[in-house]
């Protein structure tokens, strides 16, 4: 594989749209388990954004069983240098953001409750 091949396949694809939010809604008002849906959403779009690398090293380890680990190790290189350009600060938050826009969108339609506070 040619150097030119491996940078286009470590490239990943276009980061998702995020919505613009009003600068009164704070990032870091979500719960654990919300933020660990959006942490679940960012890999999603990673994996959508780097599907070349990753469907090379799937063929690559079907078609290899034990000695996945040699003949494919520079394929998986590749495809963790993608995945890793592809999972940054930014992508978090718009990842943040798109979650922060469904959530304010449900509420608005009162398909969710909004959290309180039992005391």
């Amino acid at each position: 594989m040619d150097a030119e091949t491996k940078e286009r396949l470590m490239m990943p694809g276009p980061p998702v749209e995020a919505p613009k939010l009003s600068p009164t809604i704070r990032l870091a008002a979500l719960t654990r388990r919300e933020e660990n849906k959006v942490i679940e959403m960012r890999r999603k779009h990673a994996y959508r954004r780097c599907k070349d690398a990753m469907r090379l090293f799937s063929e690559c380890s079907s078609n290899h069983t034990i000695a996945v680990v040699w003949k494919c190790s520079e394929i998986k290189g590749i495809m963790n240098e993608c995945l890793r350009r592809a999972n940054t600060v930014d992508d978090m938050d718009r990842a943040r953001a798109i979650f922060i826009e469904r959530k304010t969108r449900k509420l608005a339609e009162g398909k969710d409750k909004p959290r309180t506070l039992i005391g």
